[in-house]
């Protein structure tokens, strides 16, 4: 094959009746590589998923060049009469494999074709999702393949290709680090490293990408958040009092007293403060009963931050008063107390305050969500309609997969400290939040999880068994013990 000849009609009816487009060749030049990477430009075009050609263009180049390499170095040990399968031998020829086979390309291209080595691309539509295989006709070493798995596992403690440089990669066949890329550029865009996939059968290795039609990238999340935005500003600012109190707590030289009396004259605010005084984290010897021995504990930080919170919340309840909204107030309670609680446990001093009011206030998305009107909702699916976003994609949001992407845009717009604002877009996903916040989120999730099992709730937050090993949790029963002697404390 030298080239591709498709048109875009045929494109269309292939990924619509489901269909595969199948391109096969042995030596893969660079104007058939191009050819590949724009048919899959204009399958991505189709499908409304333009934004993310380039990261997936570059992914494909990469993986075809990987299976290209393997062929080569299948014919190479062939010509030198050596046995790839055989230690010795293998170690010897990869001596000699980027010096001889590069120097001599030509030669070993017209080999590969003569003994039948082809690389094969296939693009496919299959249950909402399009699926990239690339598979070439020689089976993966045992070793090839461990070392692969091992770059893949690597690739997931890194959330950038900066951050990944640090670390020495062992590039002596240098297929290393450019896996780890495609890695990162998968998670970049939104897609899990779960469908990202190296397998060999019969002579074959496959290497597989599943791109769902429902992928939401960063790109659509804040237009969708922005949106949202535009639709909600409805939503009323903090009541006068909190505002007051809010700015009076930004001031160096503020008036403890003042506060108090502001305080004081709000019952259900008062509560409030005393419940944060009176949690984990700050528990005294004594129960705190009075305001201004409350606010003396929690300090005018921790103050800001819990006003900010009753804040948002009373600016929520205005909007948005339903039984459905109080429940996610009482998980998000729930979540505060735990995330305190596991404070005190760990010793995490420092996180106090924020774990409290991030366990508050990280679901406040949801509360938005979960409010819209109809006709926000018709307007929303019309405005990601002319923008090629599917369908699909406002259902999973208004399901409330998104909502962190939300939550922090309100968060946002309320002016609430840079850090509460991360611990709302990142708490379902701690692992890949900025490090200055990411043990913060940790304990955050913990909670969730923990909150979930105490009261038989449905459980959103997976467990993952990365944070699980952050906590010496690995083992069923340390977890149950945990999980005990926190129901204990909160009753």
């Amino acid at each position: 094959m030298k080239n591709i000849t498709i048109s875009d009609n045929e494109i269309k009816y292939y990924i619509d009746k489901g269909k595969p487009i199948v391109f096969k060749d042995s030596k893969i030049s660079r104007e058939l590589e191009d050819g590949l990477v724009d048919v899959l430009a204009r399958i991505l075009s189709h499908l409304g998923k333009e934004k993310i050609s380039d990261s997936l263009g570059y992914c494909l180049r990469e993986l075809v060049n990987n299976s290209k390499k393997a062929n080569l170095k299948r014919v190479f040990f062939l010509d030198q009469n050596l046995d790839i399968n055989d230690k010795t031998h293998y170690d010897k020829g990869m001596s000699l494999f980027k010096e001889k086979a590069f120097s001599n390309l030509d030669y070993y291209l017209d080999l590969m074709e003569e003994k039948e080595y082809y690389v094969q691309t296939y693009y496919r539509m299959l249950k909402n999702c399009l699926n990239i295989i690339i598979s070439n006709n020689a089976q993966i070493l045992p070793q090839e393949l461990e070392r692969i798995n091992q770059k893949i596992s690597k690739a997931k403690i890194f959330n950038s290709v900066e951050e990944a440089m640090r670390l020495v990669f062992d590039d002596t066949e240098g297929a290393g680090f450019g896996i780890v890329i495609i890695i990162l550029i998968l998670k970049k865009i939104g897609i899990s490293d779960k469908n990202f996939a190296i397998a060999t059968e019969k002579g074959f290795t496959h290497t597989r990408i599943a791109i769902p039609l429902d992928l939401v990238t960063e790109e659509d999340e804040n237009f969708i958040g922005d949106s949202l935005i535009d639709e909600i500003n409805s939503i009323p600012q903090f009541p006068d009092h909190i505002l007051t109190l809010s700015k009076m707590l930004s001031h160096k030289d503020v008036n403890i007293k003042e506060v108090t009396d502001i305080i004081k004259k709000d019952p259900a605010l008062t509560m409030d403060i005393l419940k944060m005084a009176n949690s984990a984290h700050y528990r005294r010897l004594n129960k705190i009963e009075r305001v201004d021995l409350a606010i003396s504990i929690i300090g005018i930080r921790g103050l800001k931050s819990l006003i900010d919170t009753i804040g948002a919340k009373k600016s929520l309840e205005q909007k948005y008063a339903n039984e459905e909204m109080q429940a996610l107030w009482s998980r998000s309670s729930n979540v505060a107390a735990v995330s305190s609680i596991l404070c005190e446990n760990f010793r995490l001093l420092d996180f106090g305050e924020y774990a409290y009011i991030g366990g508050l206030l990280h679901d406040i998305g949801k509360i938005v969500i979960k409010g819209l009107r109809s006709d926000t909702v018709d307007k929303l699916l019309e405005i990601c309609k002319d923008k090629k976003i599917p369908a699909i994609v406002i259902e999973k949001l208004l399901e409330g997969t998104n909502h962190p992407v939300i939550g922090a845009k309100m968060a946002e717009k309320w002016q609430l400290t840079d850090t509460v604002v991360k611990i709302i877009r990142y708490h379902h996903n701690p692992l890949g939040a900025p490090e200055e916040v990411r043990k913060l989120l940790e304990l955050i999730y913990l909670a969730h999880i923990i909150v979930d099992e105490i009261f038989k709730t449905e459980a959103v937050f997976e467990f993952k068994d990365e944070i699980l090993e952050i906590y010496n949790l690995n083992s069923n029963d340390k977890y149950k013990e945990l999980t005990l002697y926190v129901k204990n404390k909160m009753r």
